[in-house]
């Protein structure tokens, strides 16, 4: 008997979550019929609920599932939806943090099933969202084959550590920078970052002195993505909170040393495969970036702790497991 699952494509992207949507989609098992929510509302408009509950009523799906953390205000059929991170209850406005808590928290709490990225935001959807634990299943992201199979470098005239991902709050830049500065490593080295300049994020590097050692990437192709980390010599990934945090298991497939964070999830992926220093801390920072400028040894090291950490992440046992809990 044939499954209709009703999807929420609209994250469909170059995001992370876009990538969950496609790599969970393109392994869609036999027996199973999708078909995509009609609605071009924006993503993250408070009035998505209300939008996927209509949806739902017109449909004539068993299962709604969404890859972020939308879910419809009520349904006529179970749904299933993905929640990444509880980052809205910290980094973002009061109106966020009350609407996320009292009414996605609410509603979620009518799920069928949540998936979740890591153990570290199943405990924090336990404690903040007051969600039951049986609730919440954990299902890791996966890395693609083109990281670990990848020979090509990215060419930069001078080595250069590697950030990739956006500028919010959360991911801790300034203190990167910061750091980098602080870093008793030869000049030589840079630091490249995805993306354009910003006025503040400019201001803080003259005041640190390194204009001549940062280097603005802007946009990076999905193609180039592979490329850009087989030829940095290190990534630095030092956030102050992530619910998973897909570029540590990229870089690690690359063959490329990380430098991370010590919390929230973070640990958690990079296992005991990268340096994890205290983001709070710009010594602790730094010291990481000396230890895998200064110490070969561990830093051949970490290249192959790190290639043999990405093994335990694959998109098919993402997808696998995620379309286990829609249609189960």
């Amino acid at each position: 008997m044939t499954k209709r699952i009703l999807i929420d494509s609209r994250w469909d992207g170059d995001t992370g979550i876009g990538r969950l949507y496609r790599e969970v989609v393109a392994r869609k098992p036999s027996g199973v019929d999708t078909t995509s929510i009609k609605s071009n509302l924006a993503l993250g408009s408070v009035f998505t609920p209300l939008i996927l509950a209509k949806e739902i009523y017109n449909t004539r799906a068993d299962v709604f599932y969404s890859p972020s953390f939308m879910p419809p205000l009520f349904s006529k059929i179970p749904f299933v939806f993905t929640v990444h991170d509880l980052m809205h209850l910290f980094y973002y406005s009061t109106l966020h943090k009350l609407y996320y808590k009292h009414v996605i928290g609410n509603i979620a709490k009518n799920a069928k099933q949540i998936i979740t990225v890591s153990h570290y935001s199943k405990q924090q959807l336990i404690k903040l969202l007051g969600i039951k634990e049986q609730l919440i299943t954990v299902i890791y992201n996966g890395v693609d084959e083109q990281f670990s199979k990848n020979e090509e470098r990215y060419k930069l005239p001078r080595p250069y550590f590697l950030y990739i991902g956006n500028r919010r709050k959360n991911k801790n830049i300034p203190a990167m920078l910061e750091a980098f500065a602080k870093a008793n490593i030869p000049n030589d080295f840079i630091f490249a970052l995805t993306g354009s300049p910003e006025d503040s994020l400019n201001t803080h590097i003259q005041r640190l002195g390194i204009g001549e050692r940062i280097k603005f990437l802007g946009f990076v192709s999905d193609t180039d993505l592979p490329k850009l980390y087989k030829g940095a010599f290190a990534t630095l990934y030092v956030s102050l909170m992530e619910g998973f945090g897909l570029p540590i298991i990229e870089s690690m497939a690359s063959g490329t040393p990380v430098i991370t964070s010590n919390a929230s999830s973070l640990p958690e992926i990079a296992g005991n495969a990268a340096i994890c220093v205290d983001p709070l801390r710009i010594n602790s920072i730094s010291e990481g970036i000396e230890l895998v400028v200064n110490n070969n040894s561990l830093y051949q090291q970490l290249v192959v702790d790190g290639k043999e950490r990405a093994k335990d992440f694959k998109w098919e046992d993402t997808a696998l497991q995620t379309w286990k809990t829609i249609i189960s």
